[in-house]
């Protein structure tokens, strides 16, 4: 299992370097008719008689990558060029290929069951909840904040790639972050894979809540999510708290009474009932 969520890591960290790859390839988008009509230049493209870079039409597919410069005339240039485009497409299947085993990987996980234990015996569970919500608030207001100006970049260098590719990873380290935290200061008893379900709901609900106010209220200020984030985070871990939690006891630990020495009967008992009837 840590092998596909190392493959999660990879192919995440791929996607976000193809988006920069891809988003360097396309034209500036601060003058992209300037970016094309130089690069059109520079490659030996002549223009028709009165076409002006003003006059230049730009076309551009994120996926396949693919931008092409339209001057009039029926003369377009292709700025990213169909041996290179095809390459970026064949790297990006591959990437989302990889991307997918891993998502797979990591629910399968999120929803396995069983593991050891964890015993509230000799533990102060009133600090640990203390613990718990101040390092829940904590690490909201940092993740959110970080995902704010990880957006920022996300936008400026990666483009719409950029983007669905932090849309991806966001939920995914803030999830193995607030599992990480339950696991060390959450609610008693516990197994790992409480943590991780509490952990990925409490990260998720948060995200959302910070993602629909900051698309209702865009633009605002960018310390006001992340205290959105750290609220939000501390509430849901209080609930979880207030919540118990419920443990299968293991079939070889039952607690139920064994049977009556007298009603114990073994298969081969079966069989002798079954032949002394027949030859009865």
């Amino acid at each position: 299992m840590r092998k596909r969520n190392w493959l999660l890591g990879l192919g995440l960290a791929a996607a976000a370097a193809w988006s920069v790859a891809v988003s360097a390839a396309m034209p500036s988008w601060f003058d992209p008719s300037d970016d094309c009509a130089h690069t059109a230049g520079r490659s030996g493209f002549s223009y028709p008689s009165g076409s002006s870079e003003r006059s230049i039409d730009i076309e551009i597919s994120w996926f396949p990558p693919r931008a092409t410069c339209d001057v009039g005339g029926d003369r377009v240039y292709d700025f990213i060029s169909p041996a290179k485009s095809v390459t970026l497409t064949v790297i990006g299947v591959l990437i989302a290929l990889v991307v997918a085993v891993g998502l797979v990987g990591a629910v399968r996980k999120l929803f396995s069951t069983g593991g050891v234990i964890r015993s509230p015996e000799a533990i102060d569970l009133r600090r640990r909840r203390f613990t718990h919500l101040a390092t829940a608030a904590a690490a909201g207001f940092v993740a959110i904040g970080g995902c704010v100006l990880a957006l920022v970049f996300a936008v400026f260098l990666g483009g719409p790639p950029g983007v669905i590719t932090l849309a991806i990873a966001a939920p995914v380290v803030f999830a193995a972050l607030a599992s990480a935290i339950d696991r060390a200061y959450g609610p008693l008893p516990s197994t790992a894979a409480h943590s991780r379900r509490r952990g990925t709901a409490a990260a998720v609900i948060t995200l959302l809540v910070a993602v629909l106010a900051a698309a209702r209220n865009f633009p605002i200020p960018t310390f006001w999510p992340a205290l959105l984030g750290a609220a939000t985070y501390a509430i849901v871990v209080a609930v979880q708290w207030t919540r118990p939690v419920r443990l299968q006891v293991p079939q070889q630990f039952s607690l139920a009474p064994p049977p009556a020495p007298g009603r114990i009967r073994t298969d081969r008992q079966d069989d002798v009932d079954q032949e002394t009837g027949r030859h009865a």
